[in-house]
C-alpha cells in the first residue's frame, strides 16, 4: 500500500513523499441497499521529500492551505472524519 501512496501522490500532485504510519481508515458506501459502491478508504501520513507541486491531469488545481483553513474549504465527510481523530 505504501508504494501506491507513493506513486498515488506523485502522479497526482508532483510530490516526492516518504510514507508513513496509518493514521485513519473507514469505508464510503452508498446508501443503496444493496450498496451500489463501497470504498475501503486507508490515509496515511507522509512527508515530503521532493518534487514540485503541480495539479496531475485529473485536478483543476493543487495548492498548500494553512492547516487552520483546511476545515473552511468543502471536504469530504471522511476527510472531516480524519482531520477530527489527527485533532485538527
Amino acid at each position: 500500500m505504501r508504494d501506491a501512496v507513493m506513486r498515488e501522490v506523485r502522479e497526482e500532485t508532483g510530490l516526492l513523499v516518504d510514507v508513513r504510519d496509518v493514521v485513519w481508515a473507514g469505508d464510503i458506501m452508498d446508501d443503496g441497499q444493496p450498496p451500489a459502491y463501497h470504498y475501503v478508504v486507508v490515509d496515511f501520513a507522509a512527508i515530503p521529500t521532493g518534487g514540485h507541486l503541480e495539479a496531475g491531469d485529473d485536478a483543476a488545481e493543487v495548492r498548500w492551505v494553512p492547516v487552520d483553513k483546511v476545515r473552511s474549504m468543502r471536504l469530504t465527510p471522511t476527510m472531516s472524519d480524519l482531520l477530527d481523530r489527527i485533532g485538527l
